[in-house]
């Protein structure tokens, strides 16, 4: 799987993409992508660079970094070329292993879960609102939500085993971030939230479920627009 920095940098250049942005734009900071994508400032200024070396973007002292080079939405070379750089059957791979962690962590969350972690989901939910209504990437509520399902079945070595490829999963949702069904993504959550609320817990993994398949349809949607 690609490094951090490459996957950033893909965020970027889809950010360009998605939003029309022009030559002479002014990017999100530092500071706003790490927080944005919930990686390190190291991470973030070693993709930029990397777009400023390849005439993409152009970073100004105490300015910031602007948009240099037009990105049309038909114009997905740059893209293509650093999604090709990341292993992309690993990436399908992770997404099938969460699917089969993820629906027994739902079912376990709605028989065990504690009301500290339902605070959490629930804030978790307002935030992931609060990104879809101002447009910005769901990367950070959406791992709170899913960490804090894992974290709440009280099973140790299921535990340890998310946490140890919780990076990898990290990347997954930034290659896909601005191609993310945001929609969707708050209506499985908002579901999930009420299953548990419920104890219902056939419901919530099936939930679960459709949520993880319907993210990896956003996968190899994105996949089949950059012709791969």
């Amino acid at each position: 799987m690609a490094i951090v920095s490459e996957t950033v940098q893909k965020f970027v250049c889809d950010l360009i993409q998605s939003k029309n942005l022009e030559p002479g734009d002014l990017l999100p900071s530092e500071r706003e992508l790490a927080n944005r994508l919930n990686v390190g400032r190291s991470s973030i200024r070693e993709a930029l660079q990397s777009l400023s070396e390849k005439g993409i973007i152009e970073k100004r002292i105490g300015k910031g970094a602007f948009v240099k080079k037009n990105l049309s939405v038909e114009d997905v070379g740059v893209s293509k070329s650093l999604m090709l750089s990341m292993d992309i059957n690993n990436s399908l791979n992770l997404l099938e292993f969460r699917k089969a962690i993820e629906v027994e962590i739902a079912y376990l969350a709605a028989k065990r879960i504690q009301s500290k972690d339902i605070q959490i989901l629930e804030k978790s939910l307002i935030d992931l609102e609060v990104c879809i209504k101002m447009e910005s990437s769901i990367v950070v509520p959406d791992l709170v939500f899913h960490g804090t399902l894992a974290r709440s079945i009280n099973n140790d070595v299921m535990i340890q085993t998310y946490n140890s490829i919780s990076d990898f999963f990290k990347r997954v949702r930034i290659e896909m971030a601005v191609y993310d069904d945001v929609k969707n993504a708050l209506y499985y959550h908002q579901q999930i939230i009420k299953a548990i609320n419920k104890g219902e817990a056939e419901k919530c993994s099936r939930l679960m479920r459709e949520h993880i398949e319907d993210v990896e349809g956003n996968y190899h949607e994105m996949l089949k627009e950059f012709g791969i």
